[in-house]
């Protein structure tokens, strides 16, 4: 992991803010978990929020995995079809 400063400085404003400046480009919509340590130095962590109904999957590693096969089967074309009759 490498650190690219910019070669700006910026101070918190009043309501504890601080501005990332032009130099800094972020995707859109990203949200960010934020660490400081013992030095004070600060850590934008970007993260992705997962909606509530969805995280049971990400909370289980096996079935993620199962998913992923799933997945990575289907892209291979590893598939089956199953006649689930009339109805």
């Amino acid at each position: 992991m490498s650190w690219k400063y910019t070669g700006k400085e910026t101070s918190p404003d009043k309501k504890n803010r601080v501005s990332l400046g032009t130099d800094i480009k972020t995707r859109d919509n990203v949200r960010y978990r934020v660490a400081m340590n013992e030095f004070g130095q600060i850590l934008l962590d970007p993260v992705q929020s997962v909606p509530a109904y969805e995280a049971w999957l990400f909370e289980n590693p096996e079935r993620l995995a199962s998913v992923m096969r799933g997945i990575s089967q289907a892209e291979a074309g590893e598939l089956l079809s199953i006649d689930l009759g009339e109805d």
